[in-house]
């Protein structure tokens, strides 16, 4: 499974659910219209301790798996702000939207993600992690999710094509 799948899946299943954004971090381009989360891959490969599943592929392929982990961290951005419809405390939206999120993780997320080969292993608990931006502070809560997915390397081995024939001559005892 290439690691672009997994993202896909995470990202777009945790966007469905909370029906906002879900951006990468430390983008070049505007942010999102408040509120959104954001995502960052702290640590893409995390290896078991074990040599992985090795067997044959047909003609002459060798595959490799192993189910290792890898870290994600998801932080829940909001401000305050006025709209049409009254005055949001980005603080409050921002805590109970890491929380909606870390819910998806624990519950719907862990059967979504499991369904498509990918399994919730471990959630951290929500944490405040808000910035000052210019002269407003961004609220942000988070957490961080390890998550167990198959990982599969392939390659070409040699192969021989035309077994030799051995003949016996003379007396076999």
């Amino acid at each position: 499974m290439k690691f672009k799948y997994i993202r896909n899946v995470v990202t777009n299943g945790l966007s469905n659910y909370l029906k906002v954004p879900i951006v990468l971090a430390s983008q070049v381009e505007p942010e999102q219209d408040y509120p959104f989360i954001i995502y960052s891959v702290t640590a893409p490969y995390i290896p078991e301790n074990t040599l992985g599943e090795y067997r044959q592929g047909g003609d002459g392929e060798e595959i490799r798996r192993e189910q290792p982990t890898c870290t994600w961290s998801f932080t829940a951005c909001s401000a305050n702000r006025r709209t049409p419809s009254g005055f949001i405390l980005g603080e409050d939206e921002a805590m109970e939207l890491a929380n909606q999120a870390l819910g998806w993780f624990l519950h719907a997320g862990y059967e979504y993600t499991s369904g498509n080969g990918i399994t919730i292993v471990d959630t951290g608990n929500v944490q405040e992690r808000s910035v000052l931006e210019v002269d407003e502070a961004v609220r942000r809560y988070g957490f961080d999710v390890t998550i167990r997915y198959i990982r599969e390397d392939n390659r070409m081995i040699a192969t021989i094509r035309n077994a030799a024939t051995i003949e016996q001559k003379g007396d076999t005892h």
